[in-house]
Parts: C-alpha cells; sequence; structure tokens
C-alpha cells in the first residue's frame, strides 16, 4: 500500500487511503507504522473512508495505535488530502469519530495548504479545584497556565498530570500556557503519545476558550506553538481552527509489518 506523510504545525501524521477498500490493521500495525525508528514514523495515523453522510470519513489513531475522537492537525491533513485526491471540493464536510465537520481549503500551493475546519464543542470550560482549567473539544484538554513554558520539562510535568486519576480518570491532555501581553504560547503533552508534540490543534482550541471564558480574550485568537501559529475563530456560535498542513512525501509499496 501506498503510506502518505503529512503534517500539521510540525505535528506529523501517515495518512492512508482506504477510500476504496479498506485493510485491516491492528493496533501493534499501527504503532509499527508511527514508530521512528522501525516505520514511518508519526504522531499519529489517519485513514480516509467513504461516508454515508459528508465526503469523506476520518478515522485518527495515536501513535500508541488506539483510536481517538478527533484530531486538529490531522482533521487539516485529512482536509488537504482529500482535495488531493478530489474526494471533495475546497469546501467540504466530512466525519470523524466526534460527529460532522466542515473544512475549506483557503489556499494551496507546492503542496503547502492553509486549512479552517469546524470544531464541535458541546460544553463551556471549567475551572477545576487545582485552578487549571478543562475543555473537551472533541478529546478532553487541561490548561494551565505558567510564566515561562520553556523552563518546564514537560515529558514528566505532562506525564504527572495526564495520570492524575483524581482530576482525570480517563486521563488528558496537558497543555502549558504562557501570556506575554498579546502573545500567547503553548507547549502540550498529548494523551496517546505520551510526550510533547510541536503542536495540537485541539488542544489550541482548548486554550482559547478557557482564555475567552476566563480572562475576557477575544476571538479570534492566535496561539503559537513549536510547529508555528494557529488561529481559533467564532462565527456565529461555530468554533474554527484554521492552519498550514503540508503534504511530505509517500511510501510507495509500503507493508504494514514492515
Amino acid at each position: 500500500m501506498v503510506a502518505y506523510k503529512y503534517q500539521g504545525a510540525g505535528n506529523d501524521f501517515v495518512v492512508l487511503d482506504f477510500f476504496d477498500e479498506e485493510i485491516n490493521l491492528s493496533v501493534l500495525d499501527i504503532k509499527n507504522i508511527c514508530d521512528r525508528n522501525f516505520g514511518i514514523g508519526a504522531d499519529g495515523l489517519i485513514k480516509i473512508m467513504k461516508a454515508k453522510s459528508a465526503d469523506f470519513k476520518m478515522q485518527y489513531y495515536n501513535s500508541d495505535g488506539n483510536e481517538a475522537a478527533m484530531c486538529g492537525n490531522g482533521a487539516r491533513c485529512a482536509v488537504a488530502f482529500a482535495f488531493s485526491k478530489k474526494y471533495c471540493k475546497n469546501k467540504t464536510t466530512f466525519e470523524a469519530s466526534d460527529g460532522l465537520h466542515e473544512g475549506e481549503v483557503l489556499s494551496c500551493e507546492n503542496k503547502e495548504y492553509l486549512i479552517k475546519i469546524s470544531l464541535n464543542i458541546e460544553n463551556a470550560p471549567k475551572r477545576l479545584p487545582d485552578g487549571s482549567y478543562f475543555a473537551n473539544t472533541g478529546v478532553p484538554h487541561n490548561v494551565r497556565i505558567y510564566p515561562n513554558i520553556d523552563s518546564i520539562d514537560i515529558k514528566n510535568l505532562g506525564a504527572k498530570f495526564r495520570n492524575d486519576k483524581a482530576l482525570f480518570p480517563e486521563g488528558a491532555n496537558i497543555n502549558f500556557v504562557e501570556i506575554q501581553g498579546d502573545k500567547i504560547k503553548i507547549r502540550t503533552f498529548e494523551r496517546g503519545v505520551e510526550d510533547e508534540t510541536l503542536a495540537c490543534g485541539t488542544g489550541i482550541t482548548a486554550v482559547a476558550l478557557a482564555l475567552n471564558s476566563f480572562f475576557d480574550i477575544q476571538f479570534p485568537i492566535t496561539i503559537s506553538a513549536a510547529g508555528g501559529n494557529l488561529r481559533v475563530l467564532k462565527e456565529q456560535n461555530q468554533y474554527f481552527l484554521e492552519g498550514p498542513a503540508a503534504h511530505v512525501f509517500d511510501a510507495i509499496n509500503f507493508q504494514k509489518n514492515a
């Protein structure tokens, strides 16, 4: 099979085209494909399939092989891929495990895209007993404000909060946020990757929701991650995530057990 490598703000994915025929993949298969030493290497894997009520369906898996309901950066890459294959036009609707989403290709040049997707937000963010914040943007996110996130040991501190069963019985993604005037920086420890990623789209959306609700920061909100800037917008009570996606390379005749 052909494996397509995409990245959105440095958050990288293997995209597999199952639009016409699906190949069964086990948890171990997905882990092996995402392995950076013995596979292609990625933060996650995206299956593109036909959908009954949309242009296409994306099914997302973290690099540990387990499915996640949504991935913001992955969704932008899924739209870019579907657009490149003519499975959709520049404005599209697609399915994810958390429901229907809108997508729009705002620009495309040399396999680099600017894409906007809608996000399904059911509940307002809330403040937790320890002073941090929680928002579910398709997947659960914890938001923590720090004066200097560059000095934080993300891997250890992120793992500590991610596994705090008192706060998060099923675990959560942990976002460390620094606010300096009108500049907002983020570092994210992702559940399922179990490490820091260069950007997390649903995490950035969760941060924007918390900052709007509790710090009166108005939309659109631009947030800087190590992999680039993402923008969260609110249009007629609908939330959107806007940012880059890029087609990096193709792995031809890739074997899933490689």
